[in-house]
C-alpha cells in the first residue's frame, strides 16, 4: 500500500492507566461505516520491536488496509522494556488486556467479540500468541470474565520459542523464566486458527523454530499454517507488504473472517 493511500487512525482512545500513564488504541473504522452496519470482525495489531522499541503508528498500513476490507482495525501501544523497568511479562499483561478491552467495547466500536484477530510481527506476534495459550499475567483491574484469546492469529516473522532468544531472559528481569513466556512450551489442541508469514533467511527467528512450532501445533489438531518466503530475512525489507496482506487476506476468507 502507497503512502498516499494509507490513512491515519480515525480516533485514538485510551484502553488502560498503567503507572501514571494511559496506554493508547489507534482506531480504523472501516471505509463507508454507519451504525446501520451489522458489526464487523476486529482485527488489533500488535507492533513489533524486540519487546523494547515500538509504537502503534508502526501498524498503520496494515490497519488501513482491513479498514478498507471492512474490518474495524485497532493498533495498540503496549508497554516496552526500555522505558519505565517494564518487561515482557508487563507488555503480555497489555496485550490481553487490549482484547478484553475491544471484546468489552464491542458496541461502541461495532465489532462483532466472537471474531476478534490478532495481528502482528515479531515480538507482538509472541505476545498474542502468549495471550492465546499461556494462563496468568492478567491485569487485575480487567474484567476476567472476557476472555482474552483472540479468534484468529495472523502473523509475521513471528517468535514463538522464546527459550532460544537470548536476550529475552534479561528482558524479564527474573520475573518469569523464558519458558514461562515461551508458546512453543505452552502449545495444546484447541488453539485459534493461525496462519504464519515468515522468511526463511530470517537472521533474528531461526525459520526452524516456527517449523517445528507448526508441525506440533498441528499434531495436536490446529489449524496452523506456515507460509515460508524465499531469501527473506526477519524484516521482509524485499517483500512487497502487499504480498503479505493477500496471504493474511485469503487466511481470513476460508475462517469467514473477510
Amino acid at each position: 500500500m502507497s503512502t498516499d493511500q494509507m490513512k491515519g487512525p480515525d480516533e485514538i482512545k485510551s484502553y488502560k492507566q498503567k503507572d501514571g500513564k494511559e496506554l493508547k488504541a489507534h482506531i480504523f473504522y472501516p471505509d463507508k461505516r454507519s451504525k446501520k452496519n451489522m458489526p464487523s470482525p476486529a482485527f488489533l495489531f500488535f507492533h513489533p520491536g524486540g519487546w523494547t522499541m515500538g509504537e502503534p503508528q508502526w501498524g498503520y498500513e496494515i490497519c488501513s488496509h482491513y479498514a478498507s476490507k471492512g474490518i474495524t482495525a485497532i493498533s495498540f501501544q503496549y508497554r516496552i522494556s526500555s522505558i519505565g523497568g517494564s518487561t515482557p511479562a508487563d507488555a503480555l499483561t497489555d496485550v490481553k488486556s487490549a482484547i478484553r478491552w475491544a471484546r468489552k467495547n464491542g458496541d461502541e466500536l461495532n465489532i462483532d467479540p466472537e471474531k476478534v484477530i490478532a495481528g502482528a510481527i515479531s515480538a507482538g506476534s509472541h505476545l498474542a500468541t502468549c495471550a492465546a495459550c499461556i494462563t496468568g499475567f492478567d491485569d487485575t483491574e480487567d474484567d476476567l470474565n472476557l476472555s482474552p484469546v483472540p479468534d484468529a492469529l495472523v502473523f509475521q516473522s513471528a517468535c514463538l520459542n522464546t527459550v532460544i532468544i537470548d536476550e529475552f531472559t534479561s528482558l524479564l528481569q527474573g520475573r518469569a523464566s523464558s519458558e514461562e513466556l515461551s508458546p512453543f512450551h505452552h502449545l495444546k489442541s484447541g488453539m485459534p486458527p493461525m496462519c504464519i508469514i515468515h522468511g526463511r533467511a530470517d537472521n533474528l527467528v531461526p525459520f526452524g523454530s516456527i517449523k517445528e512450532y507448526v508441525e506440533k501445533s498441528v499434531k495436536l489438531g490446529n489449524r496452523c499454517e506456515l507460509h515460508p518466503f524465499e531469501n527473506t530475512d526477519h524484516f521482509f525489507g524485499n517483500v512487497d507488504s502487499t504480498e503479505v496482506f493477500s496471504l493474511m487476506d485469503e487466511f481470513l476468507m476460508s475462517i469467514g473472517f473477510l
